[in-house]
């Protein structure tokens, strides 16, 4: 089941707009600390020159995977239970990042989150396509 869909600005790596579950443990908070923390991995990939992250994965009862999906300047980052089809969940990244761009376009201001706010819509709408959003 999803947790959270975050999209980050890949250049300063802030929130621009955060979708949330009722049920998800993670407050806005943490999701802020998250976007900080998936913004240093990147960073260090790209410095070791090792590839782009784009599946964080844990394990146990309350194991998650965290799918990562770039579309310069965004990047669109889903949290989900473990046991989710990452697949499923990479197609849906990627149609919410090309929508996304095709609504806001590469060159909007990224200090200006409020902008974004109604495409929460938008993915509400996706997401209602399959089982593992509520």
């Amino acid at each position: 089941m999803l947790d959270i869909i975050l999209i980050q600005h890949v250049d300063t790596g802030l929130n621009l707009l955060e979708y949330r579950q009722e049920h998800t443990i993670m407050k806005t908070e943490h999701s802020d600390i998250f976007t900080g923390f998936m913004k240093a991995i990147q960073n260090i990939a790209e410095e070791l020159n090792i590839g782009y992250v784009v599946l964080i994965s844990t394990e146990g009862t309350k194991g998650h995977n965290c799918i990562i999906i770039p579309k310069y300047p965004i990047n669109v980052i889903i949290l989900v239970d473990q046991d989710d089809p990452i697949e499923l969940w990479k197609q849906q990244g990627k149609k919410i990042a090309e929508k996304f761009l095709s609504s806001f376009g590469n060159s909007f201001n990224p200090n200006i989150a409020h902008q974004f706010k109604a495409f929460s819509l938008v993915i509400k709408e996706m997401c209602s396509t399959h089982e593992y959003c509520d």
